[in-house]
Order: C-alpha cells, then structure tokens, then sequence
C-alpha cells in the first residue's frame, strides 16, 4: 500500500474484473474493526452505568445526568440503509468514512426507496459540506462541519441508470467512472503459488493501519504545486474542457471541472504516500512559531509531489474523461441531440500535437471511423480553434491555451 514492500502481482481468480473492489475492501477493515472493537466496550460501560441510575427510581432527579450513549462509530457505512440512518451513521462517524457496494442496486434500491431519498447526501460528500438532521423521538439536532467520506460502487452498465437517470442529475459530474471490458477468454483458476488472497490483504491492511496512526499523529497536510506543475494543469484541463464543448455541448463541462478536482485529490494521496519515502517532500508550514519548530511541536505541514508522479496522475486525465464519456452514452440526452462518440474523442487525444490529414485518415480507420464523420469533426475543431491548419497544406496543429 505504502511501497515500501513490493510484492508479485497476482490475478484475482474472480469472474468478473469488478470482484476486485471487495479485496481492495478488506485493506480498510482494521480501522473498522477498530472502532468497533472500542463502540462495544463504550457500550458494556454506557449500559452498565445506565442500569445503575435506572435502579435509582425517583432519587435519579437528584443524582448527576444520565449516562450519554456513546456514538455508533463506523468506517464502512452501509449502502443498504434510510435517509436518516446514513445520515446518522455519517455524523456519529465525525463525517469520515467509507461507502463501499459491490452492487449498484442496492445504492439506487436505497435512494428510490420512500425512506431513503439520500442521493442529495452523496452529492453533498463530494464537495465536502456539512450534514445535519433532526431526531424527531429524542429532539436533538445533529451536524457535522465537514465530511470526508469516499464511495466506491461497481455494477454493470444496467444498473447504471437506475442511479443516474441522467446527465443533469449531479451524481454523474461527480463519479469516476472505469469500464471494464466484458471477458472474452478463459484464464487459469488454479495458481501453483497458494497464495491466499484474504491473509495477503488482512497483512497490508494492518500494514497501512500503522502507517495512518502515524500520519495522523503529524497533523493537518496540505499540497503545494511549482508553478511549472500549475502551468502543466492548466493546459492539459484547458486543453480538454474547450473539447469537451466542441464534442459534446455542455453535458461534460461540469464533469471536467469535477475530475480537475478529483485530480488534486488523488495528487494530494500520491505525494503523501510517497513522503513516508522520502520525508524531503514534506516540509513545515509557513506560520509555525520558531518556538514550535524548535520543539518539534508541529501540526501544518506543506507536501510537493515530483514531476515525476505529477506526470503519472495526470496520465490518468485522458482516460477517466473517456470513460466517462462511454458512460454519458447509457444515460439520457437533455441539452444535446447528438453526442460524440468516445472514439472520437480518442482520435483527437491520440494525435501528435503536429499531424498530417493522412495520419489523422490512417488512425480513424484503425478505429473504424467513417470518414465522413471524421472530416465532420475535424471541421468543427477547427471552426471552434482547438485545431489550427498548419503552414503545409494538410497539416494541422493542435492549439494549446493559457
């Protein structure tokens, strides 16, 4: 999890690619059985105290409050759940957590359910807001300042729809998408090494279980780009949302704008991960007191992440927008007539920045694009200026904004 313990990659012996998620699972069930494990004994005590003061009948009025019932905390919040109780869980959790379903149905069950209705909740986690709620039989308003909870769902593209009705729904700008394609050829079950899966990812949990205590003890991150790496995200997002209008209108705007965000996140776990390598990616913030610094007390910390791993998420750009983009073709059209397909996306992004029309001819075939359609749309980049005609005829040349 770390890196710092490289291991052989196994294939999972699972049907289907999206079985996978729930081995990906069991690396975060030491910090759940942790809180667990501390709930129950919190419990044993709250009922213990709670049926001395109930045996105290009518001098309870005088003797010291109740005993508080100590907060249900979790780390995996179940999917299958109300409105309310997702939104208690969430809050009894100190907003932090993980929603994590290997079916999509049960999620879009949930929500469409008469007592469910919390799809707002999940558009709420994403931006981080608050939550609150009102519990009617004790009258006691909860809250929660901040969230931090992540969601992971895999399903087939059936199920799809039921979550997402459509673009405009706000889920959909949201989510990451990946696409596994369907399997087309047996592979071997049997695996002479006996690797056991389960045991191999309990031990990397329990690895990274250590390695989050100490983290945490450290205080509050935050990640600080050079210039050079703003430049560089600027261009590679301006670059694809001016694309994403001349290709599909205004239905993937808001999911660029989006996946900019999920971008830095995924930046943010990189360069922390990386720094328990190598600490000179970590840095006091400005601002700490030199008596502070001085005695080590320090809670605000600057991360920087290498080019080097700059480079690797903003690898990942490219085809998260496509797969988002196959995605938007299962779901409802509002704002446009026609989308473009993700192969037509892919045709531009797999040009050189300089290309003639004949490499631009010799790679829509090897993707079965009409050529009609491609002359179409090459047309339109160049209507819209993301593509510029070169000073050879049949030469063209990308256009890159500031």
């Amino acid at each position: 999890m770390t890196g710092t313990h490289p291991a052989n990659v196994h294939r999972s012996p699972l049907g289907f690619g999206k079985g996978r998620a729930a081995m990906g699972k069991k690396l975060i069930m030491p910090l759940h059985d942790e809180l667990r494990i501390v709930y129950k004994e919190q419990m044993k005590q709250y009922q213990k105290e709670k049926s001395i003061y109930d045996s105290l009948g009518k001098q309870r009025a005088a003797t010291a409050p109740p005993p508080e019932k100590p907060q249900n905390k979790l780390f995996l919040i179940p999917a299958n759940n109300s409105g309310t109780g997702i939104l208690q869980n969430i809050i009894d959790s100190g907003g932090t957590g993980l929603i994590c379903e290997s079916e999509a149905d049960t999620v879009s069950a949930s929500i469409g359910a008469d007592y469910g209705q919390w799809s707002h909740v999940l558009r709420n986690l994403f931006d981080q807001d608050s939550l609150a709620y009102n519990r009617r039989t004790e009258q006691e308003y909860m809250e929660v300042g901040r969230t931090f909870v992540s969601v992971l769902i895999s399903g087939t593209p059936a199920q799809v729809k039921p979550l997402i009705p459509s673009a405009e729904n706000g889920l959909f700008s949201r989510d990451l998408f990946y696409y596994m394609p369907t399997i087309r050829e047996w592979t071997n079950q049997f695996f002479e090494d006996g690797l056991d899966m389960d045991e191999e990812f309990r031990l990397l949990g329990l690895e990274w279980k250590k390695e989050l205590d100490e983290i945490k003890k450290m205080g509050m991150f935050s990640l600080t780009l050079t210039p050079a790496q703003i430049e560089r995200f600027n261009e590679v997002y301006s670059a694809l949302f001016q694309r994403s209008q001349v290709t599909n209108g205004h239905e993937m705007t808001s999911s660029v704008v989006r996946e900019a965000i999920n971008t830095c996140r995924i930046l943010s776990v990189v360069a922390l991960l990386r720094s328990r390598e190598d600490p000179s990616l970590v840095k006091p913030a400005e601002g700490i007191a030199a008596d502070n610094l001085k005695d080590g007390i320090i809670t605000r910390w600057e991360l920087s992440v290498t080019d080097a791993d700059f480079e690797a998420v903003l690898a990942l750009v490219e085809p998260l927008y496509c797969h988002s983009t196959h995605i938007l073709s299962f779901l409802a059209t509002n704002e446009v007539k026609t989308r473009s397909t993700t192969d037509k996306d892919l045709l531009f992004a797999y040009m050189d920045d300089t290309f003639s029309r004949m490499q631009l001819v010799e790679r829509g075939k090897e993707m079965n694009i009409p050529g009609n359609t491609m002359y179409h749309w090459l047309k339109q980049l160049v209507k819209s200026g993301t593509i510029a005609h070169g000073e050879e005829k049949g030469i063209y040349l990308k256009v890159k904004k500031k």
